[in-house]
């Protein structure tokens, strides 16, 4: 691997309630590192602030992505990414549903209050779609507590599916190119295969978390800490 076959990427799931996924790849590190959004994370927007969420349902992820790089010291050449809830579910398709245990992002309260069970289950992508923006939509659990179960979703897919996404998630992306909001260039797609398929080849463990903020429910805002800024550099 070279110093350059790396990539930071701002991921969007898109719709009334969008999710957000920083996706950090690093071929030499042998490291493919996850931090989940919430969508209430508060940014820079129009001279004043606003949630993510918002920002990105008024201006789109490029703007999402500058907020970002604004708050959160990200890297200036990181790509952005959002793929409406049908290429998502088009995109992932190929690969099965997901089997996730959401036993270490949520607390048995949580997992009651949720319906879910604490054992392995599985879970196609448009179920997860649905069931993240519902949880969105109804605030239902912190936001941190969402992401952390969002996270778990990811780091889950990305786990079992590894071995396959070099040679097919590239070209699935390439073939949905003119639904996606992206500014990925022709040479982005093929850096996302190289990358992948190193970090296939040497069995890179995915690690997903939530980002860490602070958490004021009266106002409904979510800020950014010392902590959340050490988990990005992490």
């Amino acid at each position: 691997p070279k110093a350059d076959d790396r990539m930071t990427l701002l991921l969007c799931t898109a719709g009334e309630q969008p999710g957000f996924l920083l996706v950090y790849l690093n071929a030499a590190q042998n490291s493919l590192n996850l931090l989940a959004v919430p969508g209430e994370l508060t940014v820079p927007f129009n001279g004043e602030t606003a949630s993510l969420a918002h920002c990105y349902g008024a201006a789109g992820p490029a703007r999402c992505r500058q907020a970002l790089l604004e708050v959160l010291g990200l890297p200036e050449d990181m790509l952005y990414l959002a793929l409406s809830p049908a290429v998502l579910e088009k995109t992932a398709s190929r690969y099965g549903p997901v089997r996730v245990g959401f036993s270490g992002a949520l607390t048995a309260d949580e997992l009651a209050e949720t319906g879910l069970s604490a054992a392995v289950q599985s879970i196609s992508a448009k179920e997860a779609h649905a069931l993240l923006s519902g949880w969105d939509a109804e605030g239902t659990l912190p936001p941190a507590r969402r992401a952390a179960a969002r996270a778990a979703v990811w780091e889950a897919f990305f786990r079992q599916d590894l071995a396959l996404l070099p040679a097919t998630l590239p070209d699935a992306l390439r073939a949905s190119s003119a639904a996606l909001l992206t500014d990925f260039a022709a040479q982005d797609y093929t850096l996302l295969g190289t990358v992948l398929e190193f970090l296939a080849n040497n069995s890179a463990l995915p690690h997903a978390e939530a980002l860490p903020g602070a958490w004021d429910a009266k106002a409904g805002t979510y800020t950014v800490t010392d902590a959340s800024r050490a988990a990005v550099q992490t």
